[in-house]
């Protein structure tokens, strides 16, 4: 029997329909208090990726940081484990307290699943993502 996918929760505001991470507040968009969470698979593409080699105190160097697009084009930082990971490269990612850990996924190995009239999909030769309005 196979093990049920990985998810990440994200948020949907029921008055402007804003998708983005869940908090404890409003909407950030409309403030809003009618916001709807669900799940979404934990894959995202990666929109840009950097090494800290002098960073902050209490964190190891090279401290490596993503900005990732997961579907519905919700973006995060997450901080990558292994190798600075390649624009476009597809990553898994999980929640471990207030932060996001992404890890580069085999090729071929993961979609990313766009929401209704988003953006092409991973690897196309389209624009980078652009988030709603």
């Amino acid at each position: 029997m196979n093990a049920p996918p990985e998810t990440i929760e994200l948020a949907r505001c029921a008055a402007c329909t804003a998708r983005f991470l869940p908090s404890d507040g409003p909407c950030p968009r409309c403030g809003s208090t009618d916001v709807l969470r669900y799940p979404v698979p934990a894959v995202g593409v990666v929109i840009a990726a950097t090494a800290l080699e002098s960073p902050a105190v209490g964190w190891t160097a090279p401290h490596v940081l993503a900005f990732v697009e997961l579907s519905d084009s919700v973006r995060l930082l997450a901080i990558v484990e292994g190798a600075v990971p390649a624009v476009g490269c597809v990553v898994s990612v999980r929640r471990d307290g207030e932060t996001y850990r992404a890890r580069a996924e085999p090729p071929n190995s993961a979609k990313v699943v766009r929401g209704e009239g988003d953006s092409p999909t991973a690897g196309s030769a389209g624009p980078p993502f652009e988030p709603p309005r």
